[in-house]
């Protein structure tokens, strides 16, 4: 059983990167340096430990996130694989998001990619401490002093080089510490290394970057800059204190190279996480909700607070059953607890607690504030929720997925299978939460979103083959929406004889636009009791039953005031049905001359491509009545990386990760969210309108 750990023992560390960068066999090296596994896998061979999934093998890439763990010192440092390529971005985020510091991973010849530059934007954006990893030295053409210049010149990253590799290419032995001053070497079987003098060819430049990383450590507290600044050497410690503090703050980024491979520069990237990369007391508190009366709270990351984690990874396996990843958040969790999940508001019991290498679970007798483990077939717990005392409720928004981009209208081949489709879905979702599955009702169809081809392309296979169902696919149509543009008034009366009680009610509306996303308004003008009191609430109820169909192609209606201002009743025939009928008879009618507009969902897109393609993907936006809204780049500076920022129909974006991948070579990704409704008009709405009748006639034909 693996020992318990206190919050300041732990260190919680994703790796993350471009897709090809050796990722999954730097988790390897860790763990087998670590004394966790016995020899490092390869994806050719299918037998990394992260990779478990036949897919992983099958496709030699990475699917899911992975969670091993060494143990150094008394402490305990959890290191958390990610894949590299963008149809997965929902696990690296999420494992991110459970971290304390990343360790970026560069490759040694092609450097700065799309998901390099994607990373470390966000690693910026939230002020996330990493490591830098430059790996596969032992490449042909390798270049440490290259990718320096890249990394500093296209990414503004402030870095430390605290190895320099020791030859490269097929000429790399092992790689100097810049901060112990000596020459590091794989020893034996790799675990440990041999420690030498720097070689007086090397003198030169490893002196040069010590006073570099001395020079930023002073920056990290002020009496060390002052003492730093009247020439006086820092002391070891002070070194460190200064280093801790930068590194802590994501003000320096240290560089370690080696190769992951052949275990070189490993055992330096282990010591500097154990001695550098702060420990989950950092986090002084989390914000969340009380779940009961929606106020906000404060958590405090302390293992002496009432418990609380975050599910930040849900694995479901046909035979094992659900398995949840929980980071503590504060307070601690023992086996044979009972807790509350505050998102479900839902008992759940915790019988044992694991954590895991790879696919392998090993028992833990605790787990502390900071820590991250696993707890086995919980009921009703999924990926994003909370968990925690059942006397301190809270609900925690710890852990934020991109939005879907990519999206089939899906339907079972043999409709005997559409419940087991759905079940199937739902348990995707449940692990997934960049994956959604719905029904439509707008468009009729249900439709299965996610982050890219791949992604889906992954999940349809697994439903065919492993559970014999097959489905259809198709793109799904676009929820449009219709308003209006200009004011108009109109009048109707419902009445009707038909033996007892009649019906009558007559109203009289005005109609107007409100400003896009302004949704819907209701004014009641009534003076004199023409229409009574009572009756005003069935006006009300008929205004928002014909707003769920336009008059142009039935689509619901948005960006709309109504004023009710006369109208008449009987005293025996009038009733809330009567009024409801006429006001709703009457918006249509008043829709009808108030200039009806279509309107169509605009996405905002960010656009991450090498430079030579930009001038292609601006055409091509253009081409889908995209509009620009600019480019973030870096003139003259070491990144090829460029960031197309443009607002484009969702109607012209359904199959663009198919278009951009070929359009780039696949050299090309993109994020998008909803951005806004805008008008439509002339051919492209004629087609809308034209598809839309066909559409509901076929349904009424059904």
């Amino acid at each position: 059983m693996v020992k318990e750990y206190k919050t300041e023992q732990i260190r919680n560390v994703a790796i993350i990167g471009h897709g090809g960068t050796g990722k999954s066999t730097l988790f390897d090296a860790m763990l087998f340096v670590g004394g966790k596994i016995d020899k490092i896998g390869s994806p050719d061979s299918g037998t990394l430990t992260s990779d478990f999934d036949e897919e992983e093998k099958e496709r030699k890439i990475s699917i899911r996130s992975s969670l091993g763990f060494v143990e150094i010192d008394d402490v305990k440092i959890n290191i958390l694989d990610t894949p590299g390529t963008a149809d997965f971005i929902g696990e690296t985020r999420a494992a991110v998001q459970a971290s304390e510091a990343v360790i970026l991973v560069v490759d040694s010849v092609d450097g700065v990619q799309i998901e390099t530059e994607k990373a470390w934007r966000y690693l910026t954006e939230h002020n996330i401490p990493r490591i830098i990893f430059v790996n596969k030295m032992d490449k042909e053409r390798a270049g440490f002093s290259k990718i320096i210049e890249s990394l500093q010149a296209g990414l503004k990253a402030n870095t430390a080089s605290v190895c320099l590799p020791m030859g490269e290419g097929d000429k790399i032995s092992g790689v100097i510490d810049t901060m112990d001053m000596k020459l590091a070497t794989p020893k034996g079987n790799g675990k440990e290394v041999t420690l030498a003098d720097i070689p007086a060819d090397m003198k030169e430049a490893a002196d040069s970057e010590r006073t570099r990383i001395e020079e930023l450590a002073a920056e990290g507290d002020d009496a060390l800059i002052e003492k730093f600044l009247e020439g006086e050497k820092l002391t070891e410690e002070e070194m460190k204190k200064g280093l801790r503090a930068q590194i802590e703050k994501a003000k320096v980024h240290p560089v370690v190279c080696g190769s992951s491979s052949r275990l070189i520069g490993i055992k330096n990237l282990l010591n500097l996480i154990k001695n550098y990369c702060p420990s989950p007391a950092m986090k002084k508190e989390y914000r969340g909700t009380n779940p009961n009366d929606k106020k906000e709270i404060s958590v405090k990351a302390s293992s002496g607070e009432p418990f609380s984690a975050v599910v930040w990874k849900t694995y479901i396996d046909q035979f094992a059953g659900r398995s949840n990843y929980l980071k503590i958040t504060s307070g601690c969790l023992g086996p044979d607890t009972e807790v509350l999940n505050s998102s479900e508001n839902a008992k759940e019991r915790i019988t044992k607690l694991y954590t895991m290498i790879g696919n392998k679970q090993e028992e833990v007798p605790r787990l502390n504030c900071g820590d991250i483990g696993v707890v086995v077939k919980l009921d009703r717990t999924c990926t994003g929720e909370t968990l925690c005392d059942s006397k301190n409720p809270v609900l925690l928004p710890v852990i934020n997925f991109p939005q879907p981009v990519f999206s089939y209208a899906i339907s079972a081949v043999n409709k005997a299978d559409e419940d087991k489709v759905g079940q199937y879905f739902s348990r995707i979702t449940d692990e997934n939460p960049t994956i959604t599955y719905s029904f439509n009702s707008e468009t009729r169809e249900s439709v299965l979103s996610g982050m890219g081809e791949l992604q889906l392309g992954v999940i349809l296979k697994t439903l065919k083959e492993k559970n014999k169902i097959d489905v259809n696919t198709k793109v799904p149509r676009v929820a449009y929406r219709e308003t209006i543009t200009k004011k108009a008034e109109a009048q109707y009366k419902h009445k009707k004889q038909s033996g007892g009680h009649g019906q009558y009610g007559e109203v009289f509306l005005r109609v107007a636009p409100l400003a896009r996303g302004g949704g819907y308004e209701f004014k009641d003008s009534i003076v004199g009791g023409v229409v009574p009191k009572q009756y005003i609430p069935g006006v009300q109820k008929g205004v928002v039953e014909g707003m769920e169909e336009g008059v142009l192609a039935k689509f619901p209606v948005v960006d709309l005031w109504v004023e009710l201002y006369y109208g008449s009743y009987h005293d025996v025939d009038s009733s809330e049905m009567s009024f409801k009928i006429a006001a709703r008879s009457a918006l249509k009618k008043g829709m009808e001359t108030a200039g009806p507009q279509l309107l169509e969902p605009i996405m905002e897109v960010s656009i991450y491509v090498e430079k030579d393609f930009v001038g292609d993907i601006l055409n091509d936006i253009t081409s889908r009545r995209g509009r620009v809204l600019g480019m973030d780049n870096t003139e003259g500076g070491g990144s090829n990386i460029t960031v197309v920022k443009a607002n484009v129909p969702l109607a012209e974006m359904l199959r663009y990760t198919i278009d951009l991948r070929a359009m780039t070579s696949g050299k090309a990704t993109f994020e998008m969210k909803f951005s806004h409704y805008d008008p439509i008009s002339g051919k492209e709405a004629e087609k809308v309108i034209s598809e839309r009748n066909k559409q509901l006639e076929e349904e009424a034909n059904k």
